[in-house]
């Protein structure tokens, strides 16, 4: 699907606000403890959800985002970076790749 030259503008115009969010956000972000262990900074989650909120009200400008809608979003959004940090802290090996299970199949002879 094409895409008009306006279009393209707005979309570029938001992404050139949104920059000094995302550079802010790297820069506080990358704060992680050193121990997967250690108690996780509320004030980075906090800064890292509210850049999160930011990012979904302005790539998406809905009129049903009410405050409420919000507060209930702020909660998935808090929820899933929290995972991510867990799912994050979990040390992997080279060793642990997906098991791929190949199975010859033939379709039946008719």
């Amino acid at each position: 699907m094409p895409i008009s030259r306006r279009e393209f503008a707005k979309g570029l115009a938001a992404a050139t606000t949104a920059l000094p969010l995302v550079t802010t956000a790297t820069m506080v972000v990358s704060e992680e403890p050193k121990n997967p262990l250690e108690p996780i900074n509320r004030d980075s989650l906090r800064i890292e959800a509210t850049l999160w909120l930011e990012l979904i009200r302005t790539r998406y400008p809905d009129p049903r985002l009410t405050p409420e809608v919000l507060s209930l979003v702020a909660g998935d959004v808090l929820g899933d970076i929290m995972h991510c940090r867990k799912v994050s802290a979990f040390p992997l090996k080279n060793s642990d790749a997906p098991s791929f299970a190949i199975t010859a199949w033939a379709s039946p002879v008719s």
